[in-house]
């Protein structure tokens, strides 16, 4: 039985459990794929042409002054995030994951498209970069719900011995969405000539929009989570717990996602957010050469996201999240210094500092789905995740570019970046557990020593929420 997203929003779902495979299978991955893309299409997008909207949207003055402006709407946007996770979280876990990536894909893609018909500051004056943070703060709320719904829907349709595969096939789609914005972005200087700081730069924004409703229409065409149906038949809507039973009984789960995706979003957000500027203002690079070496290493960084997605199948998923923490630690320094250089091949390197720990850092994305159970997993991993982006990912290209404007030292953004990496590395060293084989419904735990076992949290959920 297929779902339509208006009879998903009236609670009309299936409760039969189907085996996903071949072309249903295909099918899952794209349609999840085409949303995370988007996210990261638009994100990636203001990102590399911060140095265009700065003159755009904010009064004329220093250079400096500008890209602070544009870089404080960036970050901006996570401060709706959160509040997106607790609604795209509570339709997710309620109605059903599709009913939550459909809608959180429509409101992103028409967000995006508003941001390519805006007005400069040269027509509206100080309306222009008011209009251009209410676009933002729509484009966060509606994120709160991708990229969390998007990991659950797959990962829940996946095989047992295949989720890391599926999840990395996946995380190809968050590298597609930089790489396809960069190409978009040299592709639409390359139309406009010297009137892409009138017009062309809206092409890319334009385009996010048609992207958007593609991607719509796939995820309208899949069937429910599997697993979300289980959990739907053994405990009906009526029992699910409230936020504040989540954060009762679930704490521990949320603290460990929260120091997960902190490092991965400082990480991140440097990469896509603030490097593309400091390879230009540092390095000495053309805008279009940085773009031009950034969409290299991120395809490369494509292809290792499904190998690393088979490893985490074969080896666990703790060893290669250890891995990528260490990698975080060691390499952010060297990362920038190489940058620093304006050297292409050796720029080329010192990126590849950021890809390979962003790549074996994926494996904990599958370890924290694997320990909730399904009854609270889209919000559990929603909340957190989107919390600790609002204060740390959506931050970073600002905090980044003001530790360079405050002491003065290029290196500064990398010390923040190894210092995030190594808390992180300190707390999900010991707190993140083996989860391969986990079940979905039930959820792995902690174990004993840290926390209930999951059946026990289900037990007293239930008693909690019949009072």
């Amino acid at each position: 039985m297929r779902l339509t997203f208006g009879s998903a929003l009236k609670g009309g779902y299936v409760t039969t459990p189907t085996e996903t495979t071949g072309k249903n299978a295909r099918r899952v991955i794209v349609a999840s794929a085409a949303g995370n893309f988007v996210e990261w299409f638009d994100f990636s997008i203001y990102g590399l042409a911060a140095a265009t909207l700065a003159t755009v949207f904010f009064a004329p003055g220093s250079e400096s002054t500008g890209l602070l402006g544009v870089f404080a709407v960036y970050g901006v946007a996570f401060l709706a995030r959160p509040a997106g996770a607790v609604f795209f979280g509570r339709i997710g876990d309620r109605l059903g994951r599709r009913a939550a990536l459909s809608l959180s894909i429509i409101i992103m893609g028409a967000s995006t498209a508003a941001i390519g018909l805006l007005p400069g500051w040269a027509t509206v004056g100080v309306a222009a970069p008011a209009l251009l943070v209410l676009c933002r703060l729509m484009q966060g709320f509606s994120a709160g719900g991708e990229y969390s719904g998007a990991v659950t829907f797959v990962v829940e349709h996946a095989p047992e011995r295949r989720r890391g595969l599926w999840l990395g096939l996946l995380g190809m789609s968050t590298l597609a969405g930089p790489t396809a914005a960069t190409m978009v972005i040299l592709g639409a200087k390359s139309i406009s000539g010297d009137a892409y700081a009138d017009w062309g730069w809206r092409l890319p924004f334009l385009l996010g929009g048609v992207i958007a409703i593609i991607g719509l229409f796939l995820r309208r065409g899949v069937e429910e989570s599997p697993v979300f149906q289980k959990a739907q038949a053994e405990e009906p809507v009526s029992n699910r717990g409230s936020l504040g039973e989540l954060l009762r009984l679930y704490w521990r789960p949320i603290v460990v996602v929260a120091v997960y995706f902190a490092t991965v979003g400082v990480i991140a957000h440097m990469f896509l957010g603030y490097i593309p500027t400091y390879m230009t203002t540092v390095g000495g690079v053309g805008m279009q050469e940085a773009l031009a070496i950034m969409t290299v290493l991120s395809i490369i960084g494509m292809a290792l996201t499904p190998i690393t997605g088979t490893l985490t199948d074969r080896i666990g998923r703790r060893p290669l999240l250890r891995l990528g923490l260490a990698g975080v630690v060691v390499l952010m320094v060297p990362a920038y210094l190489l940058v620093g250089t304006g050297h292409p091949i050796l720029m080329g390197i010192g990126l590849l500092g950021f890809m390979i720990p962003m790549g074996l850092l994926g494996s904990g994305a599958l370890a924290i789905l694997e320990i909730l159970p399904a009854r609270v997993r889209y919000s559990g991993i929603a909340i957190p995740y989107n919390v600790t982006y609002a204060v740390f990912a959506g931050t970073a290209p600002l905090v980044s570019e003001s530790l360079v404007t405050w002491t003065g030292n290029q290196l500064c953004p990398a010390f923040y970046g190894a210092g995030i990496g190594l808390v992180g590395l300190l707390v999900l060293w010991r707190w993140i557990p083996e989860t391969r084989g986990a079940d979905l419904v039930q959820g792995a735990g902690f174990g004993d020593s840290l926390d209930a076992r999951p059946a026990e949290r289900a037990t007293e959920g239930g008693t909690a929420a019949s009072r």
